[in-house]
């Protein structure tokens, strides 16, 4: 018990250093990096959560965003109602929207380091293998990307705890507490994210076929007890399972009738839909030939030569999707343990009780599931000349075309890899005698576990305590009204627009989701320079416009330099001031400050004009 309570300590001290320096900036810095504005809509959601309890407004609907038409926030795709009640406790009660987002990021880590652990501790019987193996999965650049990204992608722990529960299971199958922390880990895995769901419930279903076939093929007809023994164990599973989906059925009934309606009318997918997406995606966001072999682009050393393969068919398109590193120590070490149980699988065999973890059948469980989970991650098909060699993605998206980015299977390879790491570690310590050098080892190891997962210099953390001027002047102008931010995010929500209005505190035009009337309007709005744009938003209650110059350079498209060109020249509005370019305090660190010039703009236009959209 000792021992693991240093390793508790061991933990949190490496997350630090991992994440550093966001423990000391925990109230105005979140782990980011240059690649996505995803963030700033989950704190921006946070912040609403809050402003709308103590404002006594609706935590279901708001105009805060799309206004004046509004939106139904949880109408269009899967809540879940743990998720729903965690997010909402935590935005309430703490003191800012910067903190809940940490809190969850940190607590995600070092429960994923944890759990993992366990599960490799429980297999190799090695508190240094466990350590090894909790910091291979916890650590590795998949985690990083997404905690600089997807919030929910970070909720990796209810993986291994729903491996860990099911042997648990399976090896002790008479203890209720079994029975109960298995009930409770498929409830966890079922109320966070999508696609962790998905993931996990693929990582069971792999573990029971195993058991099925290694199971039954050794012991048919041979033990009729151990038969029977693994008939009870897969009853208490589908009863948990069935069980458990009776009382979650509320929050996939909204997903169930969405997914049934599309087989009805004629229907595209779009990345916008949580029902199905494009099947295109399934390319684009698969894992390619070395996404699991190079290291991260953010690798302070070997980043560089990475950099170079980003936007090729041999590593993928995306920074984040295609952040897959398994790294090249935990292979080495995988590649350890296959070795010695496939020259002595034949010698253990099972234990002769059924109730004790057997390396042999574990080793080869987790060379299953990183089998099952790497294929999992591939295109829809692999083409040969004429032939096609048809992958899992391309049937799984027939039954479920809401998931698309099957490269995130990349985090169940890791999770494989890092138990196949645990038991080479083992395998080698197992030669040495003394204490001393078995812990001398497991720290190299350790040390170049994390050197090739380190990704700083520069820091991975962005400033969001302080934003442009232009909205602590916006904060201070009285009454009631709207705002409208330029260039107009009339294809998809901008999430800097919404985070900006954590400060302003104004409603704003902007954040409408297309399929809705309010991004209708906004597709007849998007030409600032058109007189009949100021009419319609004076009709829609706006009160000033501002006009971010570099969103309209930046493109370097002709068309939008020339719209820049004619704003000023719309007698619906006037120029009231102009706020210069703004850099970050800080210059090792990123921020939210940074910004080119902007405009603000009154509307002065004489009419008011209904949007044709509206009629």
């Amino acid at each position: 018990m000792k021992k693991n309570i240093l390793v508790f300590l061991i933990f949190p001290m490496i997350i630090i250093v991992m994440t550093y320096p966001l423990l000391f900036n925990f109230t105005t810095c979140i782990p980011g990096f240059f690649s996505t504005d995803e963030p700033y809509g989950s704190m921006w959601s946070f912040w609403r959560i809050k402003y709308s309890f103590l404002n006594r407004l609706s935590l279901k609907r708001t105009d805060l965003i799309a206004y004046p038409f509004g939106m139904d926030l949880y109408a269009s795709g899967f809540i879940s109602y743990l998720w729903l009640f965690w997010t909402h406790l935590l935005s309430i009660f703490t003191n800012n929207y910067v903190i809940t987002w940490n809190i969850q990021i940190i607590l995600n880590l070092f429960l994923s380091t944890i759990i993992s652990y366990f599960l490799i501790l429980y297999l190799t019987k090695s508190i240094l293998a466990g350590l090894l193996g909790g910091i291979i999965f916890s650590l590795c650049p998949y985690q990083f990307v997404r905690i600089w990204q997807h919030l929910g992608l970070t909720y990796n722990q209810w993986l291994p705890l729903i491996l860990l529960s099911a042997i648990l299971l399976k090896e002790k199958l008479t203890d209720k507490k079994n029975t109960f922390l298995f009930f409770i880990s498929f409830f966890f895995l079922l109320s966070f994210d999508w696609s962790i769901m998905y993931l996990g419930i693929i990582s069971l279903f792999c573990f029971l076929v195993y058991v099925l076939f290694y199971h039954w093929r050794l012991k048919f007809f041979k033990k009729r007890e151990l038969v029977i023994s693994d008939f009870r164990f897969f009853g208490k599973v589908f009863i948990s399972i069935v069980l458990i989906f009776i009382i979650l059925f509320p929050q996939f009934l909204w997903a169930i009738k969405n997914r049934l309606s599309i087989n009805k009318i004629n229907f595209t997918p779009s990345a916008f839909s949580h029902y199905a997406r494009p099947f295109d995606d399934l390319f684009t966001q698969s894992a390619k030939p070395l996404s699991y072999l190079l290291p991260p682009v953010v690798h302070p050393v070997f980043g560089k030569f990475t950099e170079q393969f980003v936007g090729s068919q041999l590593y993928g398109v995306s920074f984040t999707e295609h952040t897959l590193y398994l790294g090249w120590v935990p292979l080495i070490l995988a590649f350890v343990a296959v070795r010695r149980w496939r020259r002595e699988r034949k010698l253990r065999g099972q234990s002769p009780s059924g109730t004790v973890p057997c390396e042999n059948f574990y080793i080869g469980f987790f060379i299953f599931l990183t089998m099952v989970a790497w294929l999992f991650s591939q295109p829809p098909w692999w083409k040969f000349g004429p032939i096609k060699i048809f992958m899992p993605s391309f049937f799984m998206y027939k039954i479920l075309p809401m998931f698309r980015a099957y490269c995130r299977f990349g985090i169940v390879v890791m999770l494989a890899i890092s138990v196949l790491a645990g038991f080479g570690l083992k395998f080698i310590l197992e030669r040495f005698k003394t204490q001393k050098t078995k812990l001398v080892i497991t720290a190299l190891f350790c040390g170049l576990v994390l050197f090739e997962f380190r990704n700083w210099p520069p820091y991975k953390v962005i400033e969001v305590s302080r934003v442009p001027e232009v909205y602590y002047w916006l904060k201070e102008q009285p009454g009631d009204f709207a705002i409208a931010e330029y260039p107009l995010d009339a294809d998809s929500p901008n999430e800097m627009y919404k985070f900006y209005q954590t400060k302003h505190k104004k409603k704003i035009i902007n954040g409408t989701i297309p399929g809705t009337y309010a991004h209708k309007v906004a597709q007849e709005i998007r030409r600032l320079s058109e007189p009949k744009t100021a009419g319609i938003l004076k009709w829609m209650g706006v009160k000033y416009v501002l006009v971010h110059r570099d969103g309209y350079l930046q493109t370097e498209l002709i068309e939008e330099i020339e719209e820049l060109s004619k704003i000023p020249h719309n007698p619906g509005l006037k120029l009231i001031k102009t706020f210069p370019a703004e850099d970050c305090p800080q210059k090792d660190i990123m921020c939210v400050k940074k910004t080119g010039p902007i405009d603000v703009y009154e509307l002065v236009a004489a009419q008011a004009i209904e949007p044709a959209a509206r009629k």
